[in-house]
């Protein structure tokens, strides 16, 4: 289990905007505030999750990008960030890594 960072490396794409690689604060509020609104997160690999608004199709948020692994839209603001153990970590890719990994995400 790893020691919880303050300031962690993160991917986020927010609906119409392009996607940014940003360090934030690695604590529940500022995570809320991100995808406004109680997290979920979604796992992606061993070390790396996306976390968005748990209920952001409820609340007719906008759509942001298609996710072809679970065959529906990703609504509001997506952050992508690593996990170690169960704490939350840098991003284990770059943007450049992440078009690769999943190029769906890029498919409005």
């Amino acid at each position: 289990m790893g020691k919880r960072k303050k300031m962690i490396s993160a991917i986020i794409i927010e609906p119409g905007k392009d996607p940014r690689m940003e360090t934030i604060h690695n604590e529940l509020h500022a995570l809320q505030r991100l995808v406004d609104g109680y997290i979920e997160v979604c796992p992606l690999a061993e070390d790396m999750v996306m976390i968005i608004n748990e209920e952001g199709k409820l609340r007719g948020l906008p759509k942001n990008f298609w996710m072809k692994v679970i065959g529906d839209y990703i609504v509001g603001t997506a952050v992508f960030v690593g996990v170690d153990g169960d704490e939350f970590d840098n991003v284990p890719v770059t943007l450049s890594d992440l078009y690769s990994v999943m190029p769906e995400l890029w498919r409005k």
